[in-house]
């Protein structure tokens, strides 16, 4: 039993760590999500949108891409950085490479702006000591440090890099959701696992 008790501990820190050095992505401009209930066959990516097809991207591979900043079992999320009609380039790779897919009418691409309202959010274990603190308005100085492990706060309100967010029932402040080059300072939780 004891041994069994270490390489759980062991794996837990393991994960943990792992996503401690992992790079945060740059943020780009919204979230493609993509149902992976029911989706066998790999999806096509291309260099350019409409050109030749350069590669297949597997869903099983990509769904444990993001899923250190997203906590959303069945779906596979991906970061959008730019978007030419329903040509969509995402980050398809722990690398950071990117690929045009063309949009699928079942996947869904939600801009940051739309997507950050009513989320869960808590500051992502490598993001820089001196950005993980709330604030009492944008661009103050000054705030209270708040850890990863801290509990999740819902946004309420964006505002360029800057989200409102309630800390609990009684209390709000604002946050920084990314550094001013656009990587992620904060990931996601679903409602159902907050404390």
């Amino acid at each position: 039993m004891r041994i069994l008790l270490c390489l759980i501990a062991a794996l837990l820190w393991a994960s943990s760590a792992e996503a401690a050095q992992r790079m945060r992505p740059y943020s780009g401009i919204g979230v493609l999500a993509i149902s992976t209930i029911g989706l066998t066959d790999a999806i096509p990516y291309y260099n350019e949108p409409g050109l030749v097809r350069s590669g297949m991207l597997a869903p099983e591979a990509a769904q444990h891409l993001n899923d250190w900043i997203f906590d959303v079992p069945d779906r596979l999320l991906l970061l959008v950085k730019a978007r030419k009609g329903e040509w969509l380039r995402v980050e398809r790779d722990e690398a950071g490479r990117e690929s045009w897919l063309l949009q699928q009418r079942h996947w869904q691409y939600t801009p940051w702006a739309q997507y950050l309202k009513g989320r869960y959010v808590t500051f992502l274990p490598n993001s820089p000591k001196r950005l993980m603190q709330t604030v009492p308005q944008p661009n103050a100085l000054q705030g209270v440090p708040r850890a990863a492990q801290s509990p999740p706060m819902r946004i309420i309100m964006v505002q360029g890099d800057w989200a409102y967010v309630l800390l609990d029932q009684s209390s709000s402040a604002w946050i920084r959701w990314r550094e001013s080059d656009s990587r992620l300072l904060i990931g996601f939780r679903e409602e159902s696992t907050r404390p």
